[in-house]
């Protein structure tokens, strides 16, 4: 894939404003514009994302391979910035980064920048912005002028913590399944390696490190995995001792920053990532991506309904790094745990990200998403005037690239997991790999009734992509991850995702050992078993758009309530747990 760029003649005049590019339809929720006054003088760094080209031969031509873009290509955009007294700070041919004023900004966007606040912070920012008809064609968007959006990890913990009570400390664990623990005042059975290594059906299989397989998660909102959290939680499994590779991406730039201290570290999702990877496929080397720094564009939601509590993460950055990387330095699979509210995400900026994660496909890398936490959704309004009731979806977990990991509870037996997000995406269509799954559910496994209820009020549209892809255990029992030297209760399908990552580093492993390429783009290969390799879950449903947030237990005031809404389990794919659970067992001899 290369970006995409206009080769026409050289310019020899400034280019004129063609039509507004991107615009609000509406301030986001809680949002008005500020008295507060803006200096002509006052400076701002924006981004150019140039478009890729050949992008309708990405999903076609999955054996082709994705090559970092030359910075030959957006010269046309180039010539336009230098044409204003623009110098462009850097550029990989893909990604332009350029700071300028606030009225020269003004100017080569046809906008006007303002202050805008929500009463408990204010942003420089525009409700719309036009570039040059001669560049629509070469720019996917510019950022940050008028998106707004909201990540969160998906985590769950008790809603009873009191962090002031002192807990149990545990040096050992027996290696059974259940290990009972007090936490908080409270005793909790928790699921350890040993259940995840039952439910995949894992057996003994031991790694051939020297095979080459490799792991890695990601990290955001300045997570960190604790290495002596790791280490009581090798200790306690009788795990082998094996530290992370760590590597920090700030604006798309590696660095060697590692917090490890125990009084500002934050932790708990990190660890409940690593430890769920080397607790299954302890040997494999194991990398952590820890992105830094919040992006500029939040869009406030009911659940999010002010940037002092808003934690997007910047995607774009995240791929960028990972795909300027030689294919021998990135990871053959890689788990990330955090997601959004699709609807607030910008289209054009998650399909941007999208293309990149299939671009990661090409390039025979597996990329994990955790669904999410929300069951059919939380705030369940569209983001828009009317905000009428609505499903709410999570992105990047809709994207069609990514294999989309839900959740199960309890073991005998397992169901789907309540809280558990899943439906269909309003960006991205049904994938090409799932369509007869799909077809199937909807043919066969949920009522004319209910989806012309669901159809006809808008609160779904059964035309999109649906997710998850598969499922792992998330909660009840929690999860047992070490945080801050203590065996904690953890879960949501931030543990599942991991888990099912190390699966597929261990598929690999088996793959390697037989002279055989990493499985990559796993999606097509799991759809096309027919129901082989995956343990069927049929029990159970994920709920939501009842008022409140599943994950968390909190009330939303304003939430959108959908009644009877609900994703049940069903035999084959459904949007609840996906095509199942991996097995192992089955799935090592069916990929060679």
């Amino acid at each position: 894939m290369f970006p995409y760029s206009s080769l026409l003649l050289a310019l020899a005049t400034p280019l004129v404003h063609g039509a507004i590019h991107e615009s609000l339809a509406a301030l986001p929720f809680g949002w008005t514009q500020s008295t507060h006054s803006i200096s002509a003088s006052d400076r701002l760094t924006l981004q150019i994302a140039v478009k890729y080209r050949n992008l309708d031969k990405l999903e076609p031509l999955l054996e082709a391979v994705s090559t970092p873009g030359s910075p030959q290509y957006g010269h046309q955009i180039k010539s336009w910035l230098e044409s204003h007294g623009i110098k462009i700070q850097s550029n990989d041919g893909t990604l332009m980064t350029f700071t300028t004023t606030v009225d020269k900004a003004n100017t080569i966007l046809n906008t006007t920048f303002a202050y805008f606040t929500n009463g408990a912070t204010t942003k420089l920012g525009t409700t719309e912005y036009s570039i040059p008809n001669a560049l629509t064609d070469s720019i996917d968007f510019v950022t940050p002028t008028t998106f707004f959006a909201s990540t969160k990890f998906q985590r769950v913990l008790p809603h009873t913590v009191n962090t002031n009570k002192r807990i149990e400390k545990r040096q050992t664990f027996s290696n059974s399944c259940l290990e009972t623990v007090e936490y908080e005042g409270g005793r909790y059975g928790l699921f350890t390696p040993e259940c995840y290594k039952q439910q995949f059906n894992i057996g003994d299989y031991k790694v051939d490190v020297a095979a080459g397989s490799t792991v890695a998660f990601s990290s955001f909102l300045n997570e960190s995995a604790s290495f002596s959290d790791l280490a009581l939680f090798e200790k306690a499994f009788s795990i082998p001792s094996q530290n992370v590779t760590k590597t920090v991406i700030q604006n798309g730039v590696s660095y060697n920053v590692n917090d490890q201290n125990p009084l500002t570290e934050q932790d708990g999702e990190a660890n409940l990532d690593v430890q769920n990877i080397i607790g299954l496929a302890d040997g494999l080397p194991v990398s952590e991506y820890i992105t830094g720094g919040l992006p500029d564009e939040f869009t406030p939601d009911l659940l999010y309904p002010n940037a002092s509590v808003q934690t997007n993460e910047p995607y774009l950055q995240y791929y960028q790094y990972l795909l300027s990387q030689k294919n021998a330095d990135l990871p053959h699979v890689i788990s990330n745990s955090y997601g959004d509210h699709e609807n607030t995400v910008p289209e054009n900026y998650a399909k941007r990200v999208c293309n990149m994660i299939g671009m990661m496909g090409l390039r025979g890398r597996t990329i994990l998403e955790s669904s999410g936490d929300e069951g059919v959704g939380a705030v369940c309004r569209a983001n828009a005037d009317d905000q009428q009731p609505q499903f709410t979806p999570q992105f990047p977990g809709t994207c069609p690239y990514v294999t989309a990991v839900g959740g199960s509870q309890f073991m005998s037996p397992v169901e789907a997991w309540n809280a558990s997000s899943g439906g269909f995406s309003f960006y991205f269509p049904t994938a090409f790999y799932q369509k007869s799954a799909v077809n199937t559910y909807l043919t066969e496994h949920i009522s004319p009734e209910t989806k012309e209820y669901y159809s006809s009020n808008g609160y779904v549209d059964f035309g999109g992509r649906g997710f998850p892809d598969v499922t792992a255990h998330s909660l009840y029992p929690y999860v047992l991850t070490y945080i801050n030297g203590t065996a904690s209760p953890n879960g949501g399908t931030s543990s599942a995702a991991p888990a099912v990552a190390a699966v597929i580093a261990l598929l690999n492993d088996v793959r390697f050992r037989a002279g055989k390429p990493a499985l990559g783009f796993i999606n097509p290969l799991l759809y096309g078993l027919n129901g082989a390799g995956l343990t069927d879950i049929t029990k159970g449903a994920a709920l939501g758009c009842n008022g409140t947030d599943l994950q968390n237990g909190i009330v939303i005031d304003g939430a959108g309530i959908i009644p009877f809404a609900s994703w049940n389990a069903t035999a084959g794919w459904d949007p609840a747990t996906g095509l199942g659970i991996p097995n192992f067992g089955d799935l090592k001899e069916l990929i060679l």
